[in-house]
């Protein structure tokens, strides 16, 4: 609030003179008159005391009154909520009240913007509050807008129109505003009478006095009546009508004007006030007007008195040009009078006054013009002085002297350097008629310095030679601080001019002279320092160049601390490491430069432009692309206004198109890339190496893009400018063969490719050594053509050689080149069948990925997945779920991740946790693949994947209906893209199979017979998946009691299996197993016992004398032996099983079985004794497993028990 308050009562000016109070500013405008300084030391001094921060003061306020602004808008936006209705119903009471505060916030938004009119640097903002206030005023005011307060608003806005110009708007306004005034306070008000005064004012502007001096006499006739003729007002329109008679030539009646005007200030301001002076000073015009001479002087005279009483100090600008005005008319009254010697005291009194305004920080353009006006009337007064006088030789040194200083100021202040020019040849013809050489040769000096300004070396050169003659010559001493500048300039022309060695020469000699003149470190001494260590460096001497610029920044820092200059010597230490590839040492030197050049230069310096443009391109080494990128825009900024830096440009640009393409933006790349194409072409030719390296990076980013015809074009151009600047035999061609056929690659043509990626190996064969890492790449590129056609055997050839030709090369076989063929070769190889080989290649690649990229990258993920598919596939899943778990997890963090893989890692996992029967994570994986493949277009193939699992896991958690839904809508996918093949009637079978156990035998006979028929279709009659479906339909015969059709498809099945795998394989045992349950059913005992004798056999043959499965067999031989009455053979059987069951203990229900059949044959011999204790173990071990007793055999059991139990009990 305190602040608030200053900034509504403090104005810009009030604040000027504050600050420089406080900054200890308290010389007057005549302690400057004392002083005896030139007029040239006083255009290019810099120690004067730091100019006022004027431009904090404007925004610290600024800030304070927008958030006083935005509370009230808050504020309003309620008030606009509550009246709409929206949240209650008001009654005409608090109506009145809203329409009061919305008045209120009106009023307060109105004088922010004023407040901010008073700053005067956000003139759209402060046109938005006024437009808000009339806004919520004419709300306030509802029908009835015929209000002052409305009025008063349409007034500041027509006069904040009016300040910049807008007269069409302005008098829209005034218009209302007057409108409004004259039906609401009447005619004769005052407030009518100032819209009147600024319409006359505005009508002024716009050159129509006519209308102006109307008004304005209208608004005098009603201040006077309202206030007499003795008010500030009137004083003010007398002013204004006698500006415009005079305007008008109608001098006299200007002059009575002005008088009365003078009369009323005078009255009540006092004879002393500012305002009496500007009066005063206007009334001494209109009297020179009138060739009242005398009159005129004692007006400016007494004018001059009390404004020269008034100026604050040397900062009060306003005050010292009003000082300057009136000087300024006294000198030319005296000039009118032929008074010529008055006339140029005073024009070199206001002179000097100029002069200091121009030195102090706060002068614009406006003030160095009206300086150069006076340096205009002083040489033209003097010049007759010369012509007069009879020290016409002295007059003429000062007519040099001041064509100097306006040359100076061309130059420095205007950098209007052609016009500088004009006037130090002016002076130098005036010093050369004098000889006078000291003159002479400062002069020369300066038009060098301006030639170098307009890159006109060669004639700047010349200057400073002869500048250097002449101090020689005016000077008694042969080495000065003159001598010495002049040759460090020298220096610097034969530098641009390439004269490098010669540079080095005027450079030494300056630094001689120099340091007998000046003390060991001194700025000077530092600046040739520098520029030494600038043509060391352009010479190739780096530690020389080295040497010199530390020992300028040594002294730079010491003298001046974080000074601009300090920078540049910073800037081109970093220059030096960058060449001598310490790229660390570099980006540390460049920051540190950077920091100190962004506080002193403007952003779009070309100075800043180079230290951002190397410290850009010294990230991009360090591979920090997005820092990178800022800095190469803003110094593509700084070159942009230099048409010298085209070449600079295009390098940046390209710069910028690395980085781009670094980090995938390969739009932003190529257009960096083809705007430095655009520049190339126009600089060095159409037909340029540079253009080439362009337009082959254009053509790789656009095959990023999948714009192939823009890539083939840009391609097709390399080929043209390569072949005219290399041949045919050049690596160029190989690299571009490269491009080409990875273009055809895109584009599916592999024949086309693999001739592109071959001629590419064998022309780096013949052109490179055998061992460069060149031609590893290309076959690389070959080996993945091979791959891609499915020519495994090929690509591995071509992978392995890559390798070796990676491991003997530079990088070593721990590169990420030699990473890449490794899983290349690696996914060969297991596509071969050489597991045993691709799992090393894959790991190598893995550890080399991890090495570089780390184990939380997109670059190790990409690998672990390949190697946890192959892991799977080998078998080795415990291995698998490790490496496709962290895939699925690192993918899910991933910007962009790979859904396709995404989803088949989760298959993957899903079919181990089946293997090892977690079936709720499997259902998990599952589930979460196939809402990844749905989403995916084009899929149905992959969803009908995962929907087939997940029928497996509905299947064995015995949820057959939900297995059902799953295997059909998988069918039915799969059937609308592929149709019939081998994996289409793999679900048909399972469906077959799901109905077979839920009874539906009719349904699965006819999926069990449409699978039979697909696979012989698809594989072939011999094939197992055929023996599989003859065995399933025979279980649906038997189920349908059509034992000889269930025996006919048992047999097919045994018959397919031993012409595949032979008489001695496992599954001809389970084949045989089917036959004998069939001869069972036929009671054909010893044809079933037979079968599994042979079942016997091949098991022990295969899997040993204590597989489970030999257990499983005994048993099924001792059920024959049972039902033939040979109880011994089947206790021999059934006590072998139940020794091999009990030692595996991984079927506990195959050893109740045994030891209820053994139970069954001590019955059947009358041993109810031994019969009892076996069924009762049997009944303990159901238990155990999880039986219920109302389970079918363990009711069984319980009835044997019971039977035994009564048998002996009887006993």
């Amino acid at each position: 609030c305190s602040k608030m308050g200053v900034c509504l009562s403090q104005s810009v000016e009030e604040t000027k003179r504050d600050l420089l109070s406080s900054a200890g500013s308290s010389s007057s405008l005549d302690d400057y008159d004392n002083q005896q300084h030139s007029a040239a030391a006083a255009v290019t001094t810099t120690s004067c005391a730091p100019p006022p921060a004027i431009s904090e003061w404007k925004e610290d306020h600024f800030k304070i009154l927008c958030s006083i602004s935005t509370v009230l808008r808050e504020k309003a936006g309620e008030v606009a909520a509550s009246s709409s209705g929206d949240v209650k119903q008001y009654d005409e009471d608090d109506e009145s009240k809203q329409r009061h505060l919305q008045k209120d916030i009106g009023d307060a938004l109105q004088m922010i913007g004023e407040c901010i009119g008073d700053i005067g640097a956000y003139r759209v903002q402060e046109m938005e509050h006024y437009e808000e206030a009339l806004q919520l005023k004419s709300k306030a005011f509802g029908g009835d807008q015929n209000n002052e307060s409305i009025a008063d608003i349409l007034y500041i806005m027509g006069c904040h129109h009016q300040r910049f110009h807008h007269f069409k708007f302005a008098q829209k306004c005034y218009e209302q505003a007057l409108r409004i005034y004259k039906v609401t306070l009447g005619y004769e008000h005052l407030c009518v009478a100032r819209v009147l005064h600024n319409i006359g004012i505005m009508y002024h502007a716009k050159k129509d006095n006519g209308v102006a001096l109307k008004c304005l006499k209208k608004s005098l006739s009603i201040r006077m009546s309202q206030l007499g003729e003795t008010d500030l007002s009137v004083a003010e329109s007398y002013c204004w009508i006698g500006k415009i008679h005079r305007e008008k030539k109608y001098f006299k009646e200007a002059r009575e004007c002005f008088l009365t005007a003078h009369r009323i200030k005078v009255a009540i301001l006092g004879k002393s006030h500012l305002e009496s002076a500007e009066v005063l000073h206007n009334v001494g015009i209109v009297c020179d007007d009138l060739g009242l001479h005398s009159q005129s002087l004692s007006c400016f005279r007494e004018a001059l008195f009390i404004r020269l009483a008034h100026v604050s100090g040397a900062y009060d600008i306003i005050g010292i040009n009003d000082v300057c005005e009136t000087l300024d008319c006294i000198a030319n009254v005296y000039r009118i009078k032929g008074e010529h010697q008055k006339a140029l005291q005073f024009f070199e009194q206001c002179l000097k006054r100029r002069v200091r305004v121009v030195s102090a920080a706060l002068s614009d353009k406006t003030q160095v013009s009206l300086l150069l006006h006076t340096y205009e009337d002083v040489i033209a007064l003097t010049k007759i002085q010369v012509k007069e006088c009879a020290n016409g030789n002295d007059m003429s040194q000062r007519i040099g002297v001041l064509l100097v200083e306006m040359g100076t100021l061309y130059d420095q202040k205007l950098n209007k350097h052609s016009k500088a020019l004009i006037y130090l040849q002016k002076a130098l013809q005036v010093f050369q008629l004098r000889k006078d050489y000291k003159q002479i040769g400062d002069t020369l000096s300066l038009i060098g310095v301006i030639h170098v300004k307009k890159s006109a070396n060669p004639k700047a050169l010349k200057c400073f030679r002869d500048s250097l003659v002449m101090r020689k010559m005016s000077s008694t001493q042969k080495e000065t601080a003159g001598i010495a500048e002049t040759l460090h300039n020298i220096g610097n022309c034969e530098a641009r001019e390439g004269q490098f060695e010669n540079s080095l020469r005027s450079y030494g000699e300056a630094l001689r002279i120099k340091k007998k003149i000046y003390p060991n470190e001194h700025v000077y001494i530092a600046k040739t320092e520098h520029c030494i260590g600038l043509a060391m460096l352009q010479l190739g001497n780096l530690d020389a160049a080295l040497e010199s610029f530390e020992a300028s920044m040594k002294a730079r820092r010491t003298l001046l601390g974080d000074h601009l200059d300090v920078s540049f010597s910073l800037h081109s230490i970093g220059r030096i490491y960058f060449h001598q590839n310490r790229v660390d040492d570099a980006i540390a030197c460049l920051e540190e430069a950077l920091i100190i050049k962004l506080q002193f230069l403007p952003e779009k310096h070309m100075s800043l432009a180079e230290t951002q443009h190397l410290l850009g391109s010294l990230y991009i080494k360090k591979n920090k692309f997005t820092p990178a990128i800022p800095l190469l825009k803003s110094a593509l900024l700084g070159y942009k206004g230099s048409r010298d830096c085209e070449i600079i440009k295009s390098d940046v640009l390209d710069l910028l198109g690395s980085a781009y393409a670094k980090l995938g933006e390969n739009d932003h790349a190529i257009l960096s890339y083809e705007h430095s194409l655009k520049i190339k072409r126009v600089v060095v030719g159409n037909d340029g190496v540079a253009c080439a390296n362009v337009l082959m990076e254009i053509g790789k980013l656009k095959s990023l893009e999948d714009d192939i015809d823009g890539a083939l074009v840009a391609f097709k151009e390399v080929k043209r400018i390569q072949k005219i600047l290399y041949g045919k035999n050049h690596l160029k061609n190989a690299d571009l063969l490269i491009q080409v056929g990875l273009i055809q690659d895109l584009l599916n043509n592999n024949e086309m490719a693999l001739r592109c990626f071959a001629e590419a190996v064998r022309m780096r064969r013949k052109l490179l050594d055998e061992n460069h890492r060149d031609i590893a790449d290309a076959l690389v590129h070959t080996g993945r053509m091979h791959q891609s056609k499915d020519d495994h055997f090929k690509s591995l050839v071509f992978f392995q050689e890559a390798i070796d030709i990676y491991r003997e090369s530079d990088g070593g076989d721990a590169s990420q080149e030699c990473a890449d063929a490794c899983r290349l070769l690696g996914l060969s190889q297991f596509a071969s069948g050489d597991s045993e080989n691709a799992l090393p290649s894959l790991e190598r690649c893995l550890e080399l990925r991890e090495c570089t990229y780390g184990t939380e990258s997109e670059q190790w993920a990409e690998v672990a997945y390949d190697l946890g598919i192959a892991k799977f596939e080998a078998g080795f899943y415990d291995h698998a779920v490790i490496l496709l778990d962290k895939f699925v997890i690192l993918q899910k963090g991933f910007e962009t991740s790979d859904s396709e893989r995404l989803s088949n890692a989760l298959l993957h996992l899903g079919k181990i946790y089946l293997k090892q029967r977690n079936i709720d994570n499997a259902m998990v994986c599952f589930d979460e693949a196939l809402g990844i493949r749905k989403q995916l277009s084009k899929n149905e193939v992959g969803v009908s994947e995962v929907l087939f699992q997940m029928g497996g896991v509905r299947e064995s958690k015995k949820q057959y209906l939900e297995s059902l839904v799953c295997y059909e809508e998988s069918l039915k996918l799969r059937l609308s893209i592929l149709g019939e093949d081998e994996d289409t009637a793999d679900i048909i079978s399972r469906i077959g199979e799901v109905r077979r156990i839920r009874g539906q035998y009719d349904l699965a006979l006819e999926n069990f017979t449409l699978a039979l028929d697909m696979y012989k279709n698809t594989v072939g009659e011999t094939h197992l998946s055929v023996a599989s479906s003859y065995h399933s339909l025979g279980y649906v015969c038997d189920a349908k009691n059509d034992t000889q059709k269930a025996m006919q498809n048992h047999k097919e099945g045994l018959s397919v299996r031993k012409l595949i795998l032979g008489g001695d394989h496992v599954k001809v045992a389970a084949s045989l197993d089917d036959v004998a349950g069939m001869y069972q059913k036929m009671n054909e005992q010893k044809k079933a016992l037979k079968c599994l004798k042979e079942a016997l056999r091949i098991r022990k043959l295969q899997l040993g004398n204590d597989d489970i499965e030999i257990g499983k067999t005994l048993f099924g031989m001792g059920i024959i032996f049972s039902a033939v009455n040979d109880n011994a053979k089947a206790t021999d059987c059934y006590n072998a099983s139940l020794e091999i069951s009990a030692r595996d203990g991984s079927n506990p229900k195959l050893e109740a079985q045994t030891l209820h059949q053994i139970g069954c044959v001590h019955a059947a011999n009358c041993n109810y004794r031994e019969a009892l204790q076996n069924w009762r173990t049997c009944l303990s071990k159901y238990r155990e497993g999880g039986m219920r007793d109302d389970h079918y055999m363990v009711a069984c059991t319980l009835g044997n028990i019971e039977m035994a139990e009564n048998v002996l009990n009887t006993t």
